[in-house]
């Protein structure tokens, strides 16, 4: 592989992660967290700004991408025939997308409906069916059918026609419901002019274009250049940790007859073991391997500490620079407790580094995916790394460095602008990037369970019951797409912990560190010492006992995250009930003065 084409690789997924993935879902995140505050507290929540664009504009945009995407489907089943493999991949993939959308169309239809009552006879036909959840189930059922059906009639005439069908339906319907969809949310624009939110998801990004022309402001007697520096050492190592996080399985592409590496050729399959084939293709070029990480260190897991450790820099220094006695106690409680739970953060992965062997993270990913996810290795290590993450983001419970009740804002008490913007940001990058670490090395990475690299293979004991082959690219975008939704998962449970307990004093908040996760991490270590001793001189039966249990973990995961996601959309699509909980006395007084949405404000 050429020098260019190793850097135009590196910066494409430099861009993905760091743009795509961390700075994205971080924006996300404080639309997420200030929503959840204002249901909590029963104010107005940051859905208030809003861009208003013309209805034939409007309409435009809603309609505009359903057609290219659309277009993309019909012109990939048009110009490009496939075989083998990818045919059925195709099949199955655009089965599914079509079933997908057909339901999910019609569900969010019925809601609407529901709201504003029925005006025509398709309302009609559509409030026909009662409650939408059981549009839903439909849905669910008819994915479950397709999934069956390719499974039991593989092999047999009668499978290939039912892959030949879903090959040549797929894509039509998945367009004729996307338009469908697109062109009925389109004529429901009633007015010359449409206000566009994205659900309130532009509010945050007005509240970070405003930082940019706020005032600057160095308070007097601080230090200049430690003042201006202390954002920048805050906010660059969070945005560099994800460089070892692997965020998706190796991709192996093909060669021309130099044997340069050619992007359009990605292998249509490899082989279940392994990696990529190591020698050559069938026809004698070489294969090139991708990996889905930034920097491909062999020190892996210690570089993440490494640059970790830096971020501690920036909280002291802004606390000493701004000449103020609240950002400098604050200062010194974000370095006391950054600093603790650091030694609890590297403690409790030193069972699962015993374990996998290696301190590269794509490889302890892989050792998880030949052998079981590392929640079930190491449980205890999993929730005591899980509590020093949220502590080392200096989040709620964990929020002393910043407590306004005690020291104002703490550390960042003098900031404004745009230097205020990039410590608030980080900390909600560092949300992301605990999230992902912890999602590689606990919960699998891209793996999901019976997902091998060559497609499903769901096994019982040692018979194969379902099998399902799909091509390399498919496995490829359902790994990323896998460890993206875990790593999200992690981010919003960790709001959830924000606003469900209340802070810690900081005593508490040592005494937890010092005296209780990291005396846990210290035993864990040991503990997990004397399984690994155990289980290596059990001999051949213990090895198989060990080999049967991690195939129960994987069912575990499978039933367990299939009946979780029917909870989660049940409980989506559950009608809301707003119920007031007055909690406190500034909320008892606000309410006898009118509330806080409909009292004008005054002296």
């Amino acid at each position: 592989m050429t020098f260019g084409t190793l850097f135009l690789l590196s910066l494409a997924k430099a861009f993905t992660v760091v743009v795509a993935l961390s700075l994205n879902i971080a924006g996300l995140l404080t639309w997420v967290d200030r929503r959840q505050g204002a249901i909590l507290q029963d104010r107005v929540g940051p859905e208030r700004a809003v861009v208003w664009i013309p209805k034939r504009i409007a309409q435009g945009a809603v309609v505009g991408p359903a057609v290219l995407v659309a277009g993309g489907a019909l012109a990939l089943f048009f110009l490009s025939d496939a075989e083998g493999v990818t045919r059925t991949t195709r099949a199955v993939l655009f089965s599914h997308l079509a079933v997908f959308i057909t339901w999910f169309t019609a569900l969010v239809i019925a809601g609407r409906i529901k709201l504003r009552g029925v005006k025509n006879s398709f309302d009609r036909f559509i409030a026909s069916v009662g409650d939408p959840r059981r549009i839903f189930y439909v849905g669910l059922m008819v994915h479950g059918a397709i999934f069956l059906s390719l499974g039991v009639l593989k092999g047999t005439p009668a499978g290939e026609t039912l892959r030949d069908f879903l090959y040549g339906a797929g894509p039509f319907v998945f367009a004729f419901s996307a338009l469908f969809g697109a062109g009925y949310a389109a004529q429901r624009f009633r007015h010359e002019r449409a206000g566009f939110r994205l659900i309130g998801l532009l509010h945050p990004a007005a509240d970070g274009l405003k930082t940019i022309f706020k005032e600057d402001f160095i308070p007097p007697g601080g230090d200049q250049f430690l003042h201006k520096l202390a954002p920048f050492v805050s906010f660059f190592p969070v945005l560099v940790l994800l460089g070892v996080v692997p965020f998706g399985d190796t991709l192996c592409f093909g060669s021309d007859e130099q044997g340069k590496i050619m992007l359009s050729k990605l292998l249509a399959t490899v082989p279940r073991d392994g990696i990529c084939p190591t020698s050559t293709l069938d026809a004698g070029s070489a294969v090139h391997a991708v990996r889905l990480q930034v920097l491909d260190f062999n020190v892996g897991i210690l570089y993440f500490f490494a640059m970790a450790g830096t971020g501690v820099v920036g909280a002291a220094l802004a606390g000493w620079a701004s000449n103020n006695k609240y950002s400098l106690l604050g200062g010194l409680r974000a370095a006391s407790q950054m600093i603790s739970y650091e030694v609890t953060l590297g403690l409790t992965l030193v069972g699962s580094l015993m374990i996998y062997g290696t301190v590269r993270i794509d490889e302890m990913v892989r050792w998880q995916a030949e052998n079981t996810w590392g929640i079930f290795v190491q449980p205890l290590a999993f929730f005591l790394f899980f509590a020093a993450a949220i502590a080392e983001t200096k989040r709620i419970p964990f929020d002393i460095p910043e407590g306004e009740s005690e020291i104002v804002a703490g550390y960042f008490t003098e900031y404004s602008g745009m230097k205020f913007a990039m410590f608030f940001f980080s900390e909600y990058v560092a949300v992301v990037t605990l999230a992902a670490l912890t999602t590689a090395v606990f919960l699998g990475g891209w793996h999901l369970p019976f997902l091998e690299r060559d497609g499903l293979h769901i096994m019982l004991g040692d018979k194969e019951i379902y099998a399902q082959p799909l091509s390399h690219g498919a496995i490829i975008l359902i790994g990323v797409l896998a460890f993206v939704g875990k790593t999200v998962g992690l981010c919003i449970l960790q709001l959830f912990i924000r606003w469900t307990l209340p802070r810690f004093r900081y005593d508490q908040l040592m005494k937890l560190g010092w005296r209780k996760i990291l005396p846990a991490s210290l035993v864990n270590v040991l503990a997990t010492g004397l399984i690994i001793l155990a289980i290596q001189s059990g001999g051949p039966a213990v090895q198989s006992l060990m080999a049967g249990a991690a195939q129960v973990t994987q069912w575990v995961i499978a039933v367990g995250g299939l009946v979780l996601t029917v909870w989660f959309v049940r409980f989506l699509l559950k009608p809301a009930e707003h119920r007031r909980v007055l909690a406190s006395s500034s909320a008892q007084y606000a309410a006898s003065m009118g509330g806080t949405r409909t009292a004008r404000m005054g002296a």
